[in-house]
């Protein structure tokens, strides 16, 4: 019924039935909300095209026209829109659902206000008509010199023969010709990048390929036309079939971006990556050369060390200050400049024996540098019989741990004037022990069962031991270790992580093994190793006067030696090379397997590396590292007996 005009919505009276089976377009209607209250047959099958549901009850965004939020919503503004200013309105929406003619929907609809008896607006009445193809007719009679003046980018299209029949005006811009009609009929052998034998195959091929296929292409080109930069011009084009109205494919429709100072940007990228790599190699390998330059003076040193025990203990105690830094210097250069091939994560690198005590020192060092602004000493106590301890587990993972129950300490400690850290080891036949003893604030009893309960709590650094457990537990966890913890407050605490000991890699060095009438042959570029090694071997020398010592620093010198022994007395030669020679044609793995000599021990601090150390494996050398050479065991047989020091 209409009245002044108006619809009247009186929902017990609708014949919906007689609606939804003769009335022509699309007619639905809403409520104050968009909620659909009725339509006709033909909206139903457009918004259920299955048919299993009613329309009753349902909003936009359930139809399918509501999978994208954005058009959903837009017919919902619409709603209120008429709800709000009374008025009607037309409008024209893509539905996103295709038609029996596989194009995308598109109806025009007028929105009118929806009214009750007593001329309230109670909701929407839509009457809608499909304009789909009234729209693709227009479409197809656009004016193509519009298309020309307007598209972006290089657009052009050529017949089955490759023969150009089209382009826009971005295009005919490069292809240096003066107008639309001149263009067409020409091929790429005509046109600039003709130039150029290559490229017209290439770009006939890639044609004969869609035309063939029925594909589309993807290339990367150049155009042999330089831009307003000087810079020859890249494209990047996509080639598709060129259909006619029957759906015959009658050539090649090409779309070109320019991509010019995109690549342009790249090569500038790369290049500044690769100078930056440059960089950072050198830097790496002089990190390594200035650590290995240090680590031979520096286990020099340390030899020596053991040797002076006229020394009054304090002139001891700075001379193993200044080791210490030294060490500390090589180790940081070394972790700073790391390279990162050699860097493995946690998630590939495999459990293996790991060297706790050089773990240790060189966190150590790392840490020493990372606390240099907080009052705070750190110290090392490592027992004889644990220095050459192995364990089984991630070296990272095990770095983490150490790192994260020390830092812990070190917040534990609040800065106090006399802040000390002590990280020891302590090893038997069957296990290893790390302790970290700080002197800082201490643990409630209740906070050490906690953490031994691996609960979590809140107090964080305000207690010093809040951060980082659960990583140390899951080390523990793979490693098969175990953790204990003692703590008095306002006295310090000890955590001690225990770890199964396993068998020595058998890459190690654990003792140099002697006999009465060894020829003991040392190869090293740096002196004062030389000497030091003479201070280790002295003792030996005078108890056993048909041992012999022999020095060397440059590798040929070692193998014209090599060569004028007999047979019998190569077997009683004690090899101790380094590894790195600098400037020498061979390293020290190279002049060992050229020798020909058996026992031999290569001394370097090149020993982390696995390609030296499985090469050093195949030939049947140990390693001994070079911060070790001042406390490896050194063995000598005699009459069934060892003397050692």
């Amino acid at each position: 019924m209409l009245r002044d005009n108006k619809v009247e919505l009186v929902i017990p009276d609708i014949d919906v039935a007689s609606i939804l089976e003769s009335t022509p377009g699309y007619i639905y209607w809403k409520n104050l909300d968009s909620v659909y209250l009725g339509c006709n047959q033909n909206f139903l099958k457009v918004a259920l095209p299955c048919g299993t549901e009613d329309i009753l009850g349902k909003t936009d965004y359930l139809l399918p026209w509501g999978n994208g939020r954005e058009g959903a919503g837009k017919f919902i503004n619409d709603d209120q829109h008429v709800i709000t200013t009374g008025r009607s309105i037309i409008v024209e929406d893509n539905l996103g659902i295709k038609n029996s003619h596989g194009l995308t929907m598109i109806v025009r609809t007028e929105k009118k206000p929806l009214y009750d008896k007593k001329g309230n607006i109670v909701g929407v009445l839509g009457i809608g008509v499909d304009i789909t193809d009234e729209v693709d007719a227009e479409s197809s009679e656009v004016d193509r010199d519009l298309i020309l003046s307007s598209t972006p980018g290089y657009v052009y299209w050529k017949n089955l023969d490759s023969v150009y029949i089209g382009c826009n005006q971005e295009f005919l811009k490069v292809t240096s010709t003066d107008n639309l009609n001149n263009f067409i009929g020409k091929t790429d052998y005509t046109l600039p990048w003709g130039a150029d034998p290559e490229i017209p195959p290439k770009f006939i091929k890639d044609d004969q390929y869609v035309i063939s296929t029925g594909n589309s292409l993807v290339a990367e080109d150049s155009l042999l036309v330089k831009n307003s930069r000087g810079l020859t011009t890249l494209v990047r084009t996509e080639k598709k079939p060129l259909h006619d109205k029957k759906g015959n494919i009658i050539g090649v429709l090409g779309i070109a971006v320019d991509i010019t100072d995109q690549k342009e940007a790249e090569r500038l990228r790369f290049e500044t990556q690769q100078a930056t790599l440059q960089e950072k190699e050198k830097l790496i390998t002089l990190a390594h050369t200035v650590a290995h330059d240090i680590s031979s003076p520096l286990s020099a040193l340390n030899m020596m060390m053991h040797a002076c025990d006229e020394l009054k203990e304090s002139k001891r105690l700075v001379i193993k200050t200044a080791i210490e830094s030294i060490l500390d210097i090589a180790n940081n250069l070394l972790s700073t400049y790391r390279n990162e091939e050699q860097r493995t994560t946690s998630e590939i690198e495999p459990h293996q024996p790991v060297l706790i005590s050089d773990l240790i020192v060189q966190l150590l060092s790392e840490k020493k540098v990372q606390f240099s602004n907080h009052a705070v000493k750190f110290e090392t106590d490592i027992a004889n019989n644990a220095q050459f301890a192995f364990a089984h587990m991630q070296a990272s993972q095990f770095r983490r741990a150490m790192s994260n129950l020390i830092n812990n300490a070190v917040d534990a400690l609040d800065n106090k004037s006399n802040g000390l850290i002590t990280i020891s080891l302590t090893s038997d036949t069957g296990s290893i022990t790390v302790a970290i003893q700080d002197n800082g604030k201490g643990m409630s009893s209740g906070m050490i069962q906690k953490m031994l309960n691996r609960q979590s709590f809140t107090e964080g650094k305000q207690d010093g031991h809040g951060l980082g457990l659960q990583q140390v537990w899951t080390t523990l966890d793979h490693s098969r270790g175990t953790m204990n913890v003692s703590s008095s407050l306002n006295k310090g605490t000890t955590i001690q992580l225990t770890f199964p000991r396993i068998d020595a890699a058998n890459w190690i060095a654990q003792t140099i093994h002697l006999e009465p009438n060894s020829i003991i042959v040392m190869l090293d570029d740096e002196e004062s190793i030389h000497g030091a090694w003479d201070t280790r071997f002295a003792s030996y020398l005078n108890l056993y006067p048909t041992l012999t010592v022999h020095h060397f620093q440059q590798g040929h010198e070692a193998l014209d030696f090599f060569i004028r022994l007999s047979l019998e007395e190569k077997k009683r030669v004690v090899l101790l090379s380094d590894y790195e020679l600098l400037r020498q044609a061979k390293n020290g793995l190279q002049i060992i397997e050229e020798s020909g000599i058996k026992n031999a021990t290569l001394v370097t601090s090149y020993y982390t590396n696995a390609q030296i150390r499985d090469k050093a494996m195949q030939l049947g050398v140990k390693i001994l590292p070079k911060q070790m050479a001042s406390i490896v065991p050194i063995e000598v047989e005699a009459n069934g007996a060892v003397a050692q020091n």
